[in-house]
């Protein structure tokens, strides 16, 4: 590894490592095949975490494990280790990204054709030198459990219609500070047609695009009609591309098993747990692990017969199976990323033990949080979210007007200058606080705390929660968190369906009253 004083934080995070506090440390992101590991690389993933960072790591959103708290010094011999059970390291930042995707439909009973065969040939795209970032997704089915239209500057679902299967393709959905769900420019795209897609997509982004933009933004900058039309112009000339090696694949139809899903709340594992985890995918399995969004590790092709003793294996390094209570609860760093906040963890661990207290049981009832508005936590797609928000505030008489708190804000663009003095916009204002980290004097922090949203979904009505309250301490958005779970008890349904019935406002009125 280079000096450090020589080396570009930006440069590494396009690398797969993303600096955290500390002095020199970072986490590691490792790229997975389908976003599947097998049993001999999630013991070399324990083996790195135990030597070289602080003994757990985080099933990630972006379906990869990510091991935090890697000295700088380290990486090398971290990425040499890593080379031995052919992994590499996945990217962060304005590059491409892993591609997402689920399961075959050998083994999910959902899947209407097998997505494992275009993300294989998508993944071929992971190379392509960009300064954009871009996220794709193949989902199996509308459930879209990936949550691609979202997630995905390119969003592939498949569906059946008349008896024939293809893939509708949604563009634009991403998260941070200004969410969008994805905007369906095509359906029932074949296999070919979706790999000649993808590469218009990434030629109208090198050709027209600017450095940095999204999908959203390219949508926005030329409008739907135009992005459709160049998007899905001569489909049926499919550019040539082998598919990379899936490892794992299951060709054999698995229907009388099941998927084994372990709850680890906020993605966490440490490196004992992870052992397990790979022992007990050797031992009842096939021999691999699936990465999740939600952060939760699932064993596919289990018999149902060997689940009692999994659940007792678990128990030994205190885990469980996710049979019981809600979705798994999935965040970020957190506090300990760079752009962190406040602390989801410790709320969300809080929460997690409030469910078992109150016995809710349903699967369909996600919560969970970011340290930050650029929710790498997923919390937009949650019944309840959080983000760590800060509140700055301009005091004008120290303000000199060196404008530097402007680009830095170039997002939401929520700060001008007002006769040389810096103004925010509170209405654009995503309370990131980063005008406050390159300002010296002159713009502080008002307010800190959680914003809490409600009324997000997966699915094929994917929506993005909607924030209620602002700036809460842990304490009352734990609170405030109770009331919603109470109300989604009594009406054992989630928040959409009631926000649906009832409205928003009339939602914030029982979930915020003191009664």
């Amino acid at each position: 590894m280079a000096d450090n004083s020589q080396v570009s934080v930006e440069e590494l995070r396009k690398s797969g490592l993303v600096k955290l506090k500390g002095q020199d440390m970072y986490s590691v992101w490792v790229k997975t095949a389908c976003c599947n590991l097998n049993s001999t690389q999630l013991v070399k993933l324990a083996d790195i975490t135990d030597k070289y960072a602080r003994g757990y790591l985080l099933f990630s959103t972006r379906q990869t494990p990510i091991i935090p708290f890697v000295n700088l010094n380290d990486v090398d011999k971290v990425k040499d280790e890593l080379a031995e059970v052919y992994c590499q390291l996945d990217r962060c930042g304005p590059t491409v990204r892993n591609i997402n995707v689920c399961y075959s439909d050998n083994i999910c009973a959902d899947a209407v054709t097998n997505p494992l065969v275009l993300a294989q040939v998508l993944d071929n795209f992971f190379n392509v030198p960009m300064s954009n970032k871009v996220k794709i997704g193949v989902a199996g089915c509308g459930k879209d459990c990936i949550i691609s239209q979202v997630l995905g500057d390119l969003s592939f679902t498949a569906v059946q219609n008349n008896g024939q299967t293809g893939y509708d393709v949604r563009v634009g959905g991403r998260l941070g500070v200004n969410p969008t769900v994805g905007t369906k420019l095509a359906e029932g795209l074949s296999e070919q047609q979706c790999v000649k897609f993808t590469q218009n997509y990434f030629d109208l982004m090198n050709t027209q695009g600017k450095s940095g933009e999204r999908s959203a933004d390219l949508i926005n900058q030329f409008g739907e009609q135009k992005v459709r039309q160049e998007l899905t112009k001569d489909l049926d000339n499919t550019p040539a591309y082998a598919p990379i090696d899936c490892a794992n694949e299951i060709e054999q139809d698995q229907s009388g098993k099941i998927i084994l899903k372990i709850r680890a709340t906020c993605g966490e594992v440490n490196t004992a747990q992870l052992r397990k985890i790979a022992d007990i995918a050797e031992k009842y399995g096939q021999g691999f692990v699936h990465f999740v969004v939600r952060g939760a590790p699932e064993i596919p092709c289990v018999d149902e017969s060997d689940v009692e003793d999994i659940r007792k294996e678990l128990a030994s390094v205190d885990l469980r199976i996710m049979d019981s209570g809600i979705d798994n609860l999935q965040t970020c760093f957190g506090d300990y990323c760079t752009e962190g906040n406040a602390n989801p963890q410790s709320l969300l661990r809080r929460v997690d033990k409030h469910v078992e207290q109150i016995g809710l049981n349903n699967p369909d009832i996600s919560v969970g949080g970011s340290g930050c508005p650029n929710s790498c936590g997923v919390a937009h797609i949650n019944d309840i979210g959080y983000l760590g928000v800060i509140k700055p505030e301009v005091v004008e008489g120290n303000c000199t007007g060196c404008e530097m708190c402007v680009p830095i804000c170039n997002k939401k663009k929520a700060i001008s200058m007002v006769d040389g003095i810096a103004v925010i916009d509170y209405d654009k204002c995503s309370y990131c606080g980063r005008c406050i980290t390159v300002c010296f004097d002159a713009i502080v922090e008002k307010s800190r705390g959680f914003e809490v949203l409600v009324g997000g979904r997966r699915g094929e009505d994917t929506r993005l929660a909607q924030p209620i309250a602002w700036f809460l301490s842990e304490d009352e958005a734990f609170e405030l968190t109770s009331k919603c779970l109470d109300i989604l008890k009594e009406k054992n349904t989630n928040a959409a369906t009631i926000i649906n019935e009832i409205g928003l406002d009339k939602f914030k009125q029982l979930v915020l009253s003191d009664k």
